[in-house]
């Protein structure tokens, strides 16, 4: 039931409708209001409110038979506590929820948005109207706006439909489409993504169009074709899902043909790219789909990729920059509990680096158990254990099945009242493995004493690690520092077969004898095999070695715990190392801030058997309003200890800086690497912008190095040079655009 009251007496309150459940859905007041038969007429500051919307005039005519209400002068409507629209004259049907608007200005309050035409039609919050222009700058003089023909406006789903735009920088038009779809709200909705265009001398002109489609809460996905007219056309798909526990699932595939010129004139590996990944995580599934209780944390996580080219993932954009042709793909399921650990996990490597991916150990699967550390009769005596099963294959090669026990078991104590801690630790280590596949491998044959498919490895150490951990409050600087020193030595070992201790050194000498040919098998003894079995690999010689290790860190902290300088040390010695027992490098890393906004760090790896720093990686980074500049510097040097002489073999030694700002009138962007060894000029881009705070303009030179894979088994990984430039829009709040023109040599 609906109360309807209608005031002909001069009163501020003319027409008011509420519900049945006395709530108000309808009010018309005014400074004056006069009644003409069935039509209430409000003038000086008429308000009119009908549900959600609060409407301002100078006049409003209500005709309470029709229920039709005619709106004059100065019309503001707002919604949602902010200005909607703006217009002169409106009539609008109650009924029907109809209504003409004229002139028509309406503006979203969340984004800026605005659109302005002559007349609109409004049914059900849907606005028709034609010859408009929208923009999301000022509306006088703006400096991007879109002239469209006709087009539509959902006030709920907050979605602007225009059909043949026109979209002007100034009074200059820069882009042209038949039809776009432009939201202006975060939710959901099904349509047309904004494209990526790009222009090319070895690809020809690049056009990505994304269709993005969301019917129902739990589930969307994204569909991407491409085409590139000088190279062929493929098409990207992700779809996303949800299920009733909140997990997540996402799956991409991907696929491009390349047609026959581009194929042979780079003589590319693969004619058709494709590939798919597949990602999930879940936390506690025991509980959420099998209702299992009590608690018991577990949990699946899985990162599957499989891709038989590096295009792949360079398809994902236009502008995708990929080098590394490695990738490891991962699964995991544990269980455990406050003292047990239960995993199982599957490792899944790609190597596109070499012809085919033939060689690559896979691990699949591996068990774990692991029991936490835990006191043994007495709280001081400490003790864990640790159980692994792997499963290591690939299809050309030996794999392996291997299984390996480790029990530390130790004393922990604190010494003069607890500024030192001492710990002794035995360790017992058993290893039991078992060559699969093993037909084409290289095994050195030690006699009958020995088996080339099995080997046995128990042995038994023990180790002393003493440690401090001070600190100390220095008015406005807080410093810590913590020092390490761990000794460990085997007292009892015992292997054969494939860890016969002869075999390492065996195998050493025939990896350092024979080089692989071309097409990567070993020919030894006139036999031709696909691998050199490698102990090292499996468990290391270490076992078998005493070795000190050294560590000291410090930190110093400032006011509100900033951290203001760190230096880490660490050296390790093998004093059974026959040539030095400091072979392995001391490592030193150090950051500070000796500005605000300034970060220096970095890390020095000196060799004292050769008397030579061994790498060096300085890096700096200075932030202050819009400025951000960084520098690195990277030397590595590889020797070679040919028994008399120590000298360099080889060694790599670059610089790389970046720098950006925006000086208010423009922005300067800039990036490059130099090879300071080969006195190259490695990656490098320059770029100009301009941000206002409605629209923004880049333009961008690139230089790129750009691997792409062959067929030729000598050069499998050929790097081409990648040079483009790039014209950035950005257009607030809708989208960035831009149009890339690239010159591939």
């Amino acid at each position: 039931m609906i109360i309807f009251c209608v005031f002909s007496y001069a009163s501020q309150v003319a027409v008011q409708k509420f519900d049945k459940n006395n709530n108000k859905i309808f009010e018309l007041l005014a400074d004056n209001v006069s009644a003409q038969g069935s039509v209430v007429i409000a003038f000086g500051n008429a308000v009119l409110l009908n549900h959600d919307l609060y409407i301002l005039a100078d006049k409003i005519s209500y005709d309470t038979k029709n229920r039709v209400a005619t709106i004059d002068g100065n019309i503001k409507i707002y919604k949602g506590g902010g200005l909607f629209a703006h217009a002169e004259h409106i009539v609008l049907n109650m009924d029907e929820k109809y209504e003409v608007i004229e002139p028509f200005y309406m503006q979203d309050s969340i984004s800026g948005m605005w659109v302005s035409a002559n007349k609109a039609q409004n049914l059900d919050k849907k606005y028709s109207f034609k010859n408009a222009t929208i923009s999301g700058c000022s509306i006088e003089n703006p400096i991007w706006h879109i002239d469209a023909t006709s087009g539509s406006y959902n006030s709920d789903k907050s979605a602007l439909s225009l059909w043949n735009p026109k979209i002007y920088i100034g009074d200059v038009p820069v882009l042209y489409f038949p039809y776009l779809y432009l939201s202006t709200s975060n939710k959901r909705a099904s349509g047309l993504l904004y494209p990526e265009f790009a222009a090319s001398n070895t690809e020809g002109f690049v056009y990505m169009q994304p269709f993005y489609l969301a019917l129902q809460d739990f589930w969307d996905m994204t569909f991407t074709p491409q085409i590139r007219t000088e190279r062929g056309y493929g098409g990207n798909l992700e779809a996303r899902f949800i299920d009733w526990e909140q997990d997540k699932f996402v799956f991409n595939t991907r696929f491009f043909h390349n047609n026959d010129r581009y194929y042979k004139k780079y003589n590319l590996r693969n004619r058709n790219v494709f590939g798919f990944e597949f990602l999930h995580s879940s936390r506690n599934p025991l509980e959420k789909y099998f209702g299992l209780k009590p608690l018991i944390d577990n949990g699946l996580y899985l990162d599957f990729l499989y891709m038989n080219d590096l295009d792949y993932v360079r398809f994902e954009n236009i502008n995708k920059i990929i080098t590394d042709g490695t990738h490891m793909s991962r699964g995991n399921y544990y269980v455990q509990t406050e003292n047990h650990y239960y995993g199982l996990n599957l490792k899944y490597f790609l190597n596109l680096n070499k012809i085919n991916n033939n060689k690559t150990f896979q691990s699949l699967p591996n068990l774990q158990y692991h029991k936490y550390l835990n006191t043994l009769f007495f709280k001081n005596l400490l003790y864990s254990l640790d159980y692994e099963f792997k499963d290591t294959t690939r299809e050309v090669g030996y794999g392996y099945v291997q299984n390996s026990l480790n029990i530390p078991i130790g004393l922990q104590l604190s010494l003069f009242k607890k500024y030192l801690s001492l710990g002794i630790w035995n360790d017992f280590y058993v290893s039991n493995l078992a060559l699969t596949n093993s037909s084409m491998a290289y095994i050195p044959d030690l006699g009958k004493r020995s088996t080339r498919q099995f080997g046995n490895l128990v042995s038994s150490g023990y180790s002393i690690y003493l440690n401090t951990d001070l600190a100390k409050d220095y008015n406005k600087v807080f410093h810590t520092i913590q020092f390490e020193l761990a000794f460990s030595a085997p007292y009892f070992q015992l292997s054969n077969g494939l860890f016969d201790a002869q075999m390492y050194d065996l195998t050493a000498k025939a990896r350092n004898d024979y080089a692989p040919n071309d097409l990567d098998y070993y020919s030894i003894n006139d036999e031709l095999y696909s691998d050199i079995w490698n102990p090292l690999n499996i468990t290391s010689s270490r076992i078998a070695a005493r070795k000190m290790n050294i560590k000291l860190t410090q930190y110093f902290y400032g006011l509100g715990g900033k951290e203001l300088f760190y230096w880490k040390l660490s050296q390790g010695l093998n004093f059974d190392d026959k040539v030095s027992i400091a072979r392995v490098p001391m490592e030193n890393k150090i950051g500070f801030s000796p500005l605000e906004g300034l970060d220096i760090y970095g890390s020095i790896f000196y060799s004292f058997y050769y008397n030579s720093l061994d790498e060096i990686a300085i890096n700096a980074m200075y932030k202050h309003n819009y400025m951000v500049a960084n520098l690195s510097y990277y030397i590595k040097r590889k020797f070679n200890d040919e028994g008399i002489n120590k000298i360099i073999e080889n060694s790599a030694n670059y610089l790389k800086g970046g720098f950006s700002n925006d000086f208010g009138y423009f922005g300067l962007s800039a990036s490059a690497g130099y090879d300071i060894k080969n006195n190259v000029l490695l990656d490098w881009d320059i770029g100009i912008f301009k941000n206002i705070r409605c629209f923004g303009i880049g333009l961008k030179f690139v230089n790129q190095r750009r691997p792409i894979l062959t067929n030729d088994p000598g050069n499998p990984l050929e790097v081409l040079k990648n040079t483009y430039i790039k014209l950035e829009l950005n257009f607030v709040p809708l989208t960035n655009t831009g149009l890339t023109y690239r010159i591939t040599k």
